[in-house]
């Protein structure tokens, strides 16, 4: 079973303990593919250096 099913199944369970049912394992798996994408988007946007000014270059 790969990560992404494996994760799949986490997210049914926890839909499922909150009363959310009638999503299939495919929409399941594109909802955790979307999820990494957008994780890594935001690890990225996090990592690169923000253009403008620092508070210490303003001394």
């Amino acid at each position: 079973m790969g990560v992404v099913s494996i994760m799949a199944a986490i997210l049914e369970e926890e839909l499922r303990d909150r009363g959310i049912r009638g999503l299939t394992q495919l929409d399941r798996e594109m909802i955790v593919h979307s999820m990494i994408e957008r994780t890594a988007e935001l690890e990225t946007d996090i990592k690169q250096p923000h253009s403008g000014s620092r508070l210490d270059d303003q001394s």
